[in-house]
């Protein structure tokens, strides 16, 4: 099947996901990987308009922060990269042939293969497996530093859970896919806004560690670190910070403290019933 718009022609191949608003698939402008995403009905053709926008906002929002740092940076290859934060909208348009209904292309910056990008929660509810301690602290790291670009600039993503949070294992890429229920401020955001946001992405790792952030418990396969490193995500599932920066640099300054710097692979342990 295929399906053009001004920016080219899109091969279309398999459903990889459905939700109440829209379908995505697997498609190819050229050589070119992407996913589009359709309505389900023209009535929701607002929604991934409304999408798009955040989409492009948020890339503006980031290309300005790349400018900037890239007035102060010592090392020129040193990069933000907030983009990898959040899906890059290649193309979005009303396609006729299908009911009028609004299409969104959407691709991961730096991931040639989008079906490599995976939901935390697929991990543990569909593969039944769970991260170990230090899987679990990149993707940690990230979700800290995406919170920091977020909240810095005045914006509630609102939609923190497991399933909206991506990963790619080897890359160790971490991004939130569905900005729908985004809201961009002129004002600060409000500290329960951004305690409940820091709390959410915690309690999401400590579920993808096999933990019950609830009942604070997390599996403990015998690492050193184990009471350390579990007792800081616990405290920040818990509602006890509201300040992303301050927690990114604490995390890091923690982790430095635990591990050496340095590439770990993406690794896995049987999740207990």
């Amino acid at each position: 099947m295929e399906i053009k718009s001004d920016l080219g022609t899109y091969e279309i191949f398999d459903k990889v996901a459905e939700a109440e608003k829209y379908r995505l698939y697997i498609c190819f402008l050229g050589e070119r990987q992407c996913l589009l995403q359709i309505a389900n009905t023209a009535e929701f053709n607002g929604e991934l308009d409304r999408a798009a926008y955040l989409l492009r906002e948020l890339k503006r929002r980031a290309d300005e922060l790349e400018a900037e740092y890239a007035k102060v940076k010592t090392d020129p290859k040193d990069l933000l990269n907030c983009l990898l934060a959040f899906p890059e909208l290649v193309d979005t348009f009303i396609c006729h042939e299908q009911g009028n209904r609004r299409i969104n292309i959407l691709a991961f910056h730096g991931v040639v293969d989008v079906s490599r990008m995976v939901p935390l929660t697929n991990i543990t509810f569909k593969d039944r497996l769970r991260v170990d301690l230090r899987t679990s602290a990149w993707i940690m790291g990230k979700l800290l530093k995406l919170l920091a670009f977020t909240h810095n600039e005045g914006i509630a993503i609102n939609l923190l859970s497991g399933e909206n949070i991506l990963i790619e294992p080897d890359e160790h890429y971490v991004l939130i896919f569905d900005w729908s229920l985004t809201h961009i401020q002129t004002e600060r955001l409000t500290t329960q806004t951004r305690c409940q946001e820091i709390s959410q992405v915690a309690q999401a790792v400590i579920a993808v560690l096999g933990g019950d952030w609830k009942i604070q418990f997390i599996p403990n396969d015998g690492e050193e670190a184990f009471e350390r490193y579990t007792q800081f995500l616990f405290k920040l599932a818990l509602g006890r910070e509201n300040n992303a920066n301050r927690a990114h640099t604490d995390f890091y300054r923690l982790i430095d403290s635990l591990w050496e710097r340095e590439y770990y692979k993406f690794t896995v342990l049987p999740l207990s019933d």
